[in-house]
């Protein structure tokens, strides 16, 4: 799921009409001193809260960043509201069509004390957050507290981003809805999230007068909102309200609620190092227009095929390819990685470090959850048989099914390693599986094939070698329903299906389903994944002592946390997980 973040929750402070220009005067300049009368702005209460003392370089942005002409304000010594026109053609129109969409954006911004309030709409929102990225006079209040004021009530709804590598069988980023949905977080299953937003029932105290009900907020952007008009009195009202909560919780230690303890949390650059891998979001990610035509082309071309990464044992800092240097540096709040790349100014990047931290959207990450071992491998000896080949030579898929039996292909290998009971190949169009199997205790297996990436005995760990036949097993699973299962084994993709019956070749798969047909809901079932690629001198020797520090070591918690994660799914649906690998 390529879900992106939730600015798109938080509520929009602009207008648009397809009103004709108002006449202005010449040029349609609107004159500089038009008055905002206060008393007729009603904005959602959506606001970003700053530290610091410099109001006006804060004002100064604001007023000059946006495209489009100011047309009314009002400014005092603690405040500054404007409205912007912008005219601009519909979403839908081309560049001739001649139509124009006239909006009219709200932007506030409050000062109490050392602290800042802006209430504006979203795209000015966006051009905000970058640009306190790169200067150090404002800083976004601190995300903890934000977390310990107002993730406190029932969370109603949550927004969760994944550090972890890609996986198929690992959703990118979560959204969950619920009268309650802290209480659905597992820490196996969710210890490689981090909140990114969220929204949760404010607490009921006398002293809220104004801020009542449910209030979302994005942590990371100092992002606050809830689904509320307010006059300006009431709107100022309510700022002060906040502040006093977040001070309060401020004061009293701004502990995070237990239930984001098993999610990621935000780590110490100090303590990161040794940087293994990268990968590349897909830029859909990201809210629309955040990247260039040519950043989004960029991201696209090396998705599918990220750059290498050195690292170093002692810092933070990596090589990409060979030839990039990149040093993570702080910006604010938040972590810039710099270097000679232009991927490097998007926040598609995650980097994983043998430290056990991941590198995303402008922070280092600590997993809370523990990187459990897949207690299913089983390791069997492949001597004689051709790892690198799945399936027998053949030019059609009949005589794929007709010459398994007489070649080295791991195809082969099942039909001699499952010669007991009931076998058969369903490899071919709208699969099941490549081979199911029951047993003389009606056992039924689902058995999916997949060839090694290397013949070597010194290959290397790899989670993409099991990627695609995990993602196969885990959507296959809607078949281990008998009443979705038997339809479609009724069907053979080819006329004439491999079948064999304690090791005998047999003529199609009416014995198969007879014994189908006698199993009963409470017999055992697994998915088996035959991927040789991992050996298991290999395994032994990362899981032992000398495997400490291996890069490999941490790419074997990857993969056994994918094949885990797989594991879960099938055991939902009352089946297991099994993992046939190689012993050499």
């Amino acid at each position: 799921m390529n879900t992106p973040e939730p600015n798109a929750a938080a509520p929009n402070n602009s207008a648009s009409t397809n009103a004709a220009p108002i006449e202005t005067g010449p040029n349609n300049a609107w004159p500089h001193d038009a008055a905002l009368p206060l008393t007729s702005v009603r904005p959602y209460f959506s606001v970003v809260v700053l530290e610091g003392e410099d109001f006006a370089a804060l004002t100064d942005f604001l007023l000059t960043s946006g495209r489009g002409d100011v047309v009314a304000r009002h400014q005092a010594e603690d405040l500054l509201a404007f409205v912007r026109r912008r005219e601009d053609p519909p979403t839908w129109a081309g560049p001739d069509a001649g139509y124009v969409d006239v909006t009219h954006q709200l932007t506030i911004v409050l000062r109490r004390g050392g602290f800042l309030v802006v209430c504006t709409d979203r795209p000015t929102q966006e051009r905000l957050q970058t640009w306190l990225d790169r200067q150090r006079s404002l800083r976004r209040y601190p995300s903890e507290v934000l977390e310990s004021a107002l993730i406190r009530g029932e969370v109603k709804n949550l927004w969760l981003r994944g550090i972890h590598r890609r996986s198929s069988v690992k959703a990118d980023g979560k959204v969950l809805s619920g009268s309650s949905v802290e209480q659905t977080l597992s820490p196996h299953e969710d210890g490689s999230y981090v909140a990114g937003s969220a929204r949760a029932a404010l607490p009921s105290r006398p002293d809220l007068l104004l801020l009542k009900g449910n209030a979302g907020t994005t942590p990371r952007n100092a992002l606050v909102w809830l689904s509320t008009r307010a006059d300006f009195e009431t709107f100022t009202a309510m700022a002060t309200e906040l502040l006093d909560l977040l001070e309060e919780a401020r004061a009293d230690g701004a502990e995070r609620p237990d239930f984001l303890t098993m999610l990621a949390s935000p780590a110490d650059i100090a303590d990161v190092r040794d940087a293994f891998e990268v990968i590349i979001e897909d830029p859909d990610t990201l809210p629309p227009g955040s990247l260039s035509d040519e950043l989004r082309d960029l991201a696209l071309s090396v998705r599918d095929t990220p750059p290498s990464v050195t690292g170093f044992p002692d810092s933070a800092s990596f090589v990409l390819d060979g030839t990039v240097e990149v040093t993570p540096e702080l910006a604010g709040d938040k972590v810039r990685l710099d270097g000679d790349s232009p991927i490097l100014d998007t926040d598609l990047l995650t980097v994983y470090y043998q430290s056990g931290h991941s590198y995303s959207r402008g922070r280092f990450w600590q997993a809370r959850a523990p990187e459990y071992p897949f207690r299913n491998w089983r390791f069997e000896d492949f001597h004689g048989w051709d790892i690198r080949r799945e399936k027998p030579r053949a030019d059609s898929p009949q005589k794929i099914h007709d010459n398994i039996g007489s070649d080295n292909s791991l195809f082969d290998w099942v039909a001699r390693h499952y010669g007991h009971g009931w076998l058969i190949c369903d490899d071919g169009p709208g699969e099941v599986a490549d081979f199911l199997h029951i047993d003389a205790a009606r056992t039924l297996s689902l058995i999916h094939v997949k060839s090694a990436n290397s013949h070597s005995r010194l290959r290397d760990v790899s989670a993409a070698a099991y990627e695609v036949v995990v993602s196969q097993a885990v959507k296959n699973l809607i078949y281990v329903s008998r009443g979705h299962l038997r339809p479609q084994l009724s069907r053979p993709p080819v006329r004439r299906p491999a079948s064999w019956i304690d090791g005998q070749r047999v003529r199609g798969r009416r014995d198969f389903l007879r014994q189908l047909d006698a199993r009963v809901a409470t017999d055992d079932m697994r998915v088996v994944i035959l991927q040789p690629h991992v050996s298991q001198r290999t395994y032994d020797c990362l899981r032992g002592p000398a495997g400490r520090g291996s890069p490999e070591l941490m790419r074997l918690y990857l993969l056994e946390s994918m094949l885990n994660s797989a594991r879960q799914s099938a055991t939902g649906l009352n089946a297991d997980l099994e993992v046939i690998a190689s012993k050499e």
